[in-house]
């Protein structure tokens, strides 16, 4: 009996960036040691995501691009099952770097929404399972600037909570996203809204300098985590959570027995580890932001520690991506 890959797991992406070749393999890594996978069902996703453009969702599910068949589906990385959507018409290369959401679970009744945020234009692709197109917005949610150099705002960072897309497009406002059926139309359409606004330095955040900053949506709660950069290194962290009474955010010192995982562009994940994870410690934080080349960073919130985790034995293909993989049916209380 073929046994799928322990997840939640690292992935190198290999061959990322070019511009005309798809990315020509993917390496999965152990999250407990660090080393590469085997088994058959690793080779297996490995083959089924051999030269195709992939885009993790916080939820589990992989948005995968195959530019030979010209298709674009949903992959549960465990089971390898297919959703399939509409051909996905943004640049290929930049699919690895989007940030790619789901309203909800899509196997379920109601027709979730599928949404892809572009990394560097003020643009969103959107459509919902058993549509025959994505629905392409360009949005305008201010600018940024002084008098010398003005860019839009964009969306990011963002996290699925509760059905809707709450972002941070600047440090002190917290906003939402919802896609909505308005009455007599056919298509979806945006509607932007306010949570929260804070002062620029939030609550107790500690922080001196540069920081990274992510949103994660949990089953019943909405986080930001923060990632300190100190000597070149993203090596201190904080987490918050959103107070929706008092629309702030507040400071906690653990994640109610979760993991988070972390990483370039602007992802951010939640599962409850149980048993068969592979070593998945509760209340940590993995993070991918600022690592050296086949590693990653666990912080630890109870106890303040952190831990560096490398994979010595991964030989990388070309220019390499890391990103998580996470099961789509885990816990997310």
């Amino acid at each position: 009996m073929e046994m799928p890959p322990p997840l939640p797991c690292l992935a190198m992406v290999h061959g990322v960036g070019a511009q005309d070749q798809p990315p020509t393999a993917t390496t999965l890594i152990s999250v407990a040691d660090a080393r590469p996978l085997a088994g058959a069902g690793v080779l297996a996703l490995e083959e089924e995501l051999k030269n195709k453009y992939l885009c993790p969702t916080p939820q589990g599910w992989m948005l995968v691009h195959d530019p030979d068949a010209a298709t674009t589906y949903l992959l549960d990385a465990k089971r390898r099952q297919k959703i399939q959507l509409p051909r996905l018409a943004v640049e290929q290369r930049l699919i690895p770097y989007c940030s790619c959401l789901l309203s909800g679970e899509p196997t379920a009744a109601g027709c979730p929404v599928v949404l892809l945020v572009e990394p560097i234009d003020a643009t969103i692709w959107y459509c919902r399972v058993g549509d025959s197109e994505w629905t392409r917005h360009e949005y305008d949610i201010g600018t940024v600037g002084d008098e010398y150099f003005v860019e839009k705002r964009v969306i990011a960072p963002i996290a699925a909570f509760g059905g809707r897309f709450y972002f941070n497009p600047v440090p002190a406002e917290t906003r939402v996203l919802e896609l909505l059926l308005r009455p007599g139309a056919a298509a979806l359409a945006p509607v932007f809204g306010s949570v929260a606004r804070e002062p620029e330095s939030t609550e107790d955040d500690g922080f001196v300098g540069t920081a990274e900053v992510f949103m994660v949506g949990t089953g019943d709660e909405l986080y930001q985590v923060m990632l300190a950069q100190n000597g070149g290194r993203y090596d201190e962290v904080r987490v918050m959570r959103m107070d929706f009474a008092d629309r702030r955010w507040r400071l906690v010192d653990e994640l109610g027995g979760r993991a988070f995982f972390v990483a370039p562009m602007y992802f951010g994940a939640s599962c409850v580890p149980v048993a068969g994870d592979g070593g998945i410690r509760q209340d940590c934080v993995y993070s991918l932001v600022g690592a050296a080349k086949n590693s990653f960073r666990v912080f630890n919130l109870k106890d303040g520690t952190s831990q560096v985790c490398s994979s010595h034995e991964l030989e990388t293909v070309g220019k390499s991506r890391p990103c998580w993989v996470l099961p789509t049916t885990h816990p997310r209380a």
